[in-house]
């Protein structure tokens, strides 16, 4: 009976510990603060602890009665689904965060690690509430004065940072859901660095210019599941309009020290020539002077020799012809020595540096004289339609003589390096607007024309039309910041096939603009 009774005992205390196994893991699941559950591959709930219930704010037959992924946020559903698709697949343990809606109509951010056992047809989940550590992120977030967003795969906005929305004029709630390139104003590229993160699985950077003239450095940070997949991408934008501007502005400074240099050397070096050349110059000039003088007295005498002698060679020509060319020879002679001169006095001119500096008194028409002189041989190159046309009576302006001839120099050059053809015109004119109390000079020529895009860029510094033949695209944007730097104004009229105009603009030289 001993022997018996032993026997039955032992099945008897075996029901007991699975009984007691059972309400040990049924307690620690009702009391565990994370929130348990049991799904079906179908996706309903099987299981849940009171945890989720009061995370979420349903009962448990609520719960029970709906697929979960209806709890999911309408904008990680497709996510989701890759997740749940993925446990069935026997991936041993998915991690996920998404946003689930509670009874009140808010939505909590829940993180769940899952398993799933495919032979019962169940899906193990443990989660906890993240939504506190969310927002303080995000409060982290809204502290970088970058631009900061998530975007899902098909490039909707999930999260945006103060600053992000701060930028597009919307709340960052108003955001989330929207399509990133129509909230920045940009048209769908395949280079757009967020698309080609996606794509590369890679970051990728770019600059972005926006309508509004800003510019942006963009840069995209791929985040990857445990598959490799990119889940995500991170786009930080920052502007860097200031930047770019200043950079631009300390490159034309550079320009404009280069070319103080090379003026200064230039100055040198002409002072040296201009002795070189000016010492032969004026004997030549005194010599040609003092041959005409013989030749005034000669030419009697050998005129005389001739009425009575009949013609004769002098130098291989006969002197009946030698009489009609030789006051010619020397009047050329002459001339040509005048402008000698006068090229020398010029250029020392334009490469002098001027104490004064912009605070000088310029005649207007003197300088474009000089410059026209200094850049003559160009001109008769180029075309044979150059005019010159300056009212009377045009006051004196303020700034520097030798800058202001450099900047018509420049224009003049401009415009006769645009002409098809000899034929075409080139017309300075200069005047006085009582109304603005400036002198305004206009260049006009016949030339190719600009269009609008090309005009809109022609005074930045490095940009050239004519890179095939040389051109460094320095000559208008220092001409530009000169002309700005004296206070006036530097603009241009063009259209393709009818010419242009470049009008400057400079005040007058009285008390006013002391």
């Amino acid at each position: 009976m001993a022997k018996t009774c032993g026997q039955t005992a032992k099945p008897v205390a075996s029901e007991k510990r699975a009984s007691l196994t059972e309400k040990i893991y049924e307690h620690f699941f009702n009391l565990s603060n994370d929130m348990l559950c049991v799904a079906g591959l179908d996706g309903y709930f099987k299981l849940i602890n009171p945890a989720l219930e009061k995370t979420l704010g349903y009962s448990k037959e609520e719960l029970l009665a709906k697929p979960f992924y209806e709890l999911v946020h309408q904008d990680d559903r497709q996510e989701n689904r890759a997740e749940l698709q993925s446990i069935r697949d026997n991936m041993p343990l998915v991690y996920c965060e998404h946003r689930y809606l509670c009874k009140d109509g808010s939505y909590k951010w829940l993180a769940w690690t899952a398993y799933s056992d495919t032979d019962a047809g169940l899906i193990y989940s443990v989660g906890r509430d993240i939504t506190e550590r969310k927002q303080e992120f995000h409060t982290m977030m809204d502290f970088i004065p970058d631009n900061l967003a998530l975007l899902s795969p098909d490039l909707k906005i999930m999260w945006a940072n103060k600053a992000a929305a701060d930028a597009f004029g919307k709340a960052a709630s108003e955001l989330a859901g929207k399509y990133c390139l129509s909230v920045c104003g940009s048209p769908p590229d395949n280079n757009y660095p967020s698309i080609k993160s996606f794509r590369t699985g890679k970051e990728e950077t770019a600059e972005i210019s926006t309508q509004d003239g800003r510019i942006w450095d963009v840069r995209a940070f791929p985040i990857k599941d445990e598959s490799g997949k990119v889940k995500n991408v991170i786009d930080l934008a920052r502007d860097i309009t200031a930047k770019v501007r200043m950079e631009k502005e300390a490159k034309l400074m550079q320009v404009k020290l280069i070319q103080a240099n090379k003026m200064s050397a230039l100055g040198t070096l002409i002072s040296g020539i201009a002795h070189e050349i000016n010492n032969p110059n004026s004997f030549i000039m005194s010599n040609v002077q003092l041959l005409s003088e013989i030749w005034k007295d000669a030419v009697k005498i050998l005129g005389e020799h001739y009425h009575k002698s009949g013609d004769f060679s002098l130098g291989g020509l006969s002197f009946s012809e030698l009489s009609g060319i030789m006051p010619k020879l020397l009047s050329g002679i002459n001339d040509g020595t005048v402008r000698i001169k006068n090229i020398i006095d010029n250029l020392r001119d334009f490469a002098r540096q001027d104490k004064a500096g912009i605070d000088g008194k310029v005649d207007i028409k003197k300088a474009i004289t000089a410059a026209t002189a200094i850049i003559s041989n160009q001109i008769k190159k180029y075309t044979d339609n150059f005019n010159i046309d300056c009212k009377k009576d045009i006051p004196i302006v303020k700034g520097n003589i030798q800058q202001i001839e450099q900047v018509f120099i420049n224009l003049i050059m401009n415009s006769l390096q645009a002409l098809p053809d000899k034929n075409c015109r080139v017309r300075i004119s200069a005047s006085f607007n009582k109304k603005s109390d400036c002198v305004e000079i206009k260049v006009r020529d016949e030339g190719a024309g600009m269009s609008k895009d090309v005009l809109e860029k022609i005074t930045e510094p490095f940009f050239t039309t004519k890179i095939d033949s040389g051109g460094t695209g320095l000559g208008l944007s220092i001409s530009y910041a000169i002309i700005k730097e004296h206070k006036g104004s530097l603009e241009f009229e063009s259209a393709p096939g009818k010419g242009t105009t470049a009008v400057v603009k400079l005040p007058v030289h009285n008390k006013k603009n002391e």
